[in-house]
């Protein structure tokens, strides 16, 4: 996985992006992962804390602050961020209105930080009362969320039924929505049970939110939906249809569905039955989990009245032909997870229970891509229950947590985790991830997305409990780096970098000044160079575990005779070029032309240094836009949220070659661009800094 670094800042010229080296993932140990809600400020109570995570290491949280259940229900669902080393950033408040009153959230949150929150809200006073279901959408690179739009209300009570929000966004920030709720009126069964309906609303990437679909059949119960997405947008839904409705709700039959939803038309297909209509064998708790590819998995318990097992089918690629469902256990089990790992191997964690409570166990089966599952095989010790696992990757290898219990014990739980390399033949032996015996909540495993996973489980307590794979390097905030330097002159150099999960190592971080001098260590360091020339800065830190990161910089050093501003006779000589018109345009149509983000999508312009020449070490280029008073500069290779005064002096080196330099710039966004060109010779003369304004459609 890549590991992406926060910008830089003022004074810092960078020359390379940030290397890392990761020593192989390890454990550490559990603690509690403090939410706003524990802060007595807030207030209430705290209740259905999520964590996920975008790019560079920022957490988006939610949470479901209690006020009063009695006499009347009050609560605020908050929504809110949290960047590596800084504290929280509320971005959402939903709170009890007459309305309706937030009754739980859950999120998806995309690398890019696109993300959906989905919650569904009483309305009225007590608990049983209609509801409506709501979602909010957060686009890429943004603080703000969009107004919540209404995905669905139900205005008839039915008692005993279990409403359920499921939201999923793929990595292009293309956002779903399902809700199973309740349909009235519906029911043709001969018993005449309430049927459940799943309508889905989507929000494509960069549009607004399309009217709620209904994807299940009319007059038939559907329930237990998941959803997933490729990297295109397309989505897939499964969940299971009543077939059968027996004279007892446990002689009801159900059949596992599977439909899609291309990206390219936006139109759900026909519905495809994965494990047919077999009296008297019925579906139970459908698991969908999918790739970038479109590779996916469908797992779900098949039983009939003297036996249960797990079963599942698999699909290579988004318009793939689902394979004939496979039958991955001999005795009773059921699934509780299931992933497809980058390469299209399909993993598939079940609680296995056997003859006796002594075979009881958490099993996995992996299948590789086009090819069959593996044999049944306990990860977890024997003699133990499993519920509700979770599983994520890092790259391709597998990880899975899952809360194990001593039969008939329910209070001498444990959190527990393994892992199957996707080069591996068998999975690693299973470890508990936090002390065992206590009363733990049911974990879920997600990615950091900075090399580590991290499993949130609530205590007895109900705190958040976070134990970490840590696998990632530290992370860099800001560094001062000076571009140039006179001989025999020291220099101050500092840098700021935090870790998520293990901290930082002892005598971290480290500078080396590629003068052939030795490394020192230390958050604000001085050096003196004793030659001119041009010196590789490297700047490196490394975590508890050994995992590192490094960067590099430029700088020049002049010798002591020249250390006074440079003759303007002498200085480079830098141009930026205003992008040629295709021939046969009017003057009008050239002006446009000129105006629009495709002419200055790439930067061109010449460099010279008047003799005697020293050479032209770097030309250097900061950009930066202003739109709806929000600023983005361009660091590295994106564009990200800054400041003015941080933004003018954050440049990137531009391409040079003999006297032309250019520069491939980000994808633009309309509004209004400045740009600063410099250039610097090998002697450490600056050009005069050219600045450009533009107003692009």
């Amino acid at each position: 996985m890549s590991i992406r670094r926060a910008s830089v800042i003022a004074g810092l010229a960078l020359l390379g992006l940030p290397a890392t080296a990761s020593a192989a993932p390890e454990w550490v140990t559990a603690s509690n992962f403090a939410v706003p809600a524990d802060d007595v400020s807030i207030g209430g109570g705290q209740a259905q804390t999520q964590v996920l995570y975008q790019d560079g290491g920022i957490a988006t949280l939610a949470f479901l602050q209690i006020e009063s259940i009695s006499p009347t229900v009050q609560s605020t669902l908050h929504i809110g961020t949290i960047a590596p080393g800084g504290t929280y950033s509320e971005q959402l408040t939903i709170p009890s209105t007459e309305a309706g009153t937030p009754a739980g959230v859950q999120i998806a949150v995309a690398p890019d930080g696109a993300a959906v929150a989905t919650w569904p809200e009483l309305i009225g006073d007590t608990v049983a009362v209609p509801d409506r279901y709501r979602a909010a959408y957060r686009p890429a690179g943004s603080s703000a969320w969009e107004a919540p739009v209404t995905i669905a209300t139900d205005t008839v009570v039915e008692k005993g039924i279990s409403d359920l929000l499921t939201p999923a966004i793929s990595a292009n920030g293309t956002a779903a929505v399902g809700v199973q709720h309740f349909a009235p009126g519906e029911s043709t069964g001969l018993h005449k049970r309430p049927n459940y309906r799943i309508d889905v609303a989507v929000h494509p990437a960069g549009a607004s939110w399309q009217p709620a679909a209904r994807i299940s059949p009319v007059g038939k119960s559907a329930t237990n939906l998941s959803l997933g997405f490729d990297a295109a947008g397309d989505l897939t839904a499964a969940y299971t249809v009543r077939y059968v409705e027996g004279s007892e709700e446990s002689e009801d039959l159900r059949t596992v569905i599977v439909r899609d939803r291309p990206a390219a038309s936006g139109v759900w297909g026909v519905e495809e039955n994965i494990n047919k209509e077999e009296i008297p064998w019925t579906a139970f708790a459908p698991y969908l989990g999918e790739n970038e590819s479109g590779d996916a998995v469908v797992t779900y318990q098949y039983a009939d009245s003297s036996s249960d097992a797990t079963w599942a089918a698999t699909r290579q690629g988004p318009n793939g032909s689902w394979t004939t469902p496979a039958q991955l256990t001999s005795g009773g089990s059921a699934p509780t997870a299931a992933g497809v790992s980058p390469n299209g191997e399909a993993y598939v964690l079940y609680g296995f229970q056997g003859s006796s409570s002594g075979e009881s166990c958490a099993g996995v089966e992996r299948a590789q891509a086009g090819q069959s599952f593996s044999s049944e095989r306990c990860l977890s010790p024997t003699g133990e229950n499993a519920f509700d696992g979770s599983l994520a990757f890092l790259g391709n290898d597998a990880y899975f947590a899952w809360r194990s219990e001593v039969p008939g014990e329910s209070q001498n739980a444990s959190i527990q985790g393994a892992r199957w390399g996707g080069a591996s033949t068998l999975p690693d032996v299973a470890r508990n991830l936090d002390t065992p015996g206590l009363d733990y909540g049911d974990p879920t495993l997600v990615s950091d997305d900075q090399g580590s996973l991290v499993a949130f489980y609530a205590n007895p307590s109900g705190e958040l409990r976070a134990a970490a794979l840590d696998g990632g390097p530290p992370i860099l905030l800001g560094a001062s780096v000076p571009v140039t330097a006179t001989v025999g002159r020291a220099l101050a150099f500092s840098a700021s970098f935090v870790d998520l999960w293990s901290g930082l190592g002892a005598g971290q971080p480290t500078w080396s000044f590629g003068d052939g001098s030795g490394p020192v260590a230390g958050a604000t360091v001085t050096h003196t160079f004793t030659a001119p020339g041009v010196y590789t800065v490297t700047l490196g830190a490394a975590d508890a575990l050994g995992n590192a990161a490094s960067a590099t910089y430029g700088v020049t050093v002049t010798p002591a005779s020249l250390s006074g501003p440079p003759p303007p006779s002498r200085r480079p000589v830098v141009t930026l070029h205003v992008p040629a018109c295709p021939k046969k345009l009017s003057k009008k149509a050239c002006k446009r032309f000129q105006a629009s983000r495709a002419a200055w999508q790439t930067l061109t312009g010449r460099v010279t240094d008047p003799a005697p020449s020293s050479a032209i070490a770097s030309v250097q280029v900061a950009v930066y836009l202003i739109s709806g008073g929000r600023i983005e500069g361009l660091s590295g290779k994106r564009f990200r949220k800054t400041t003015k005064v941080k933004a003018r002096a954050t440049f990137v080196r531009a391409k040079v070659s003999g006297t032309r330099w250019s520069l491939r710039l980000p994808k633009l966004k309309p509004g209004t661009y400045t740009i600063l060109v410099r250039a610097i010779d090998t002697a450490g003369r600056i050009s005069a800094t050219i600045v450009k304004t533009l107003q692009l459609h």
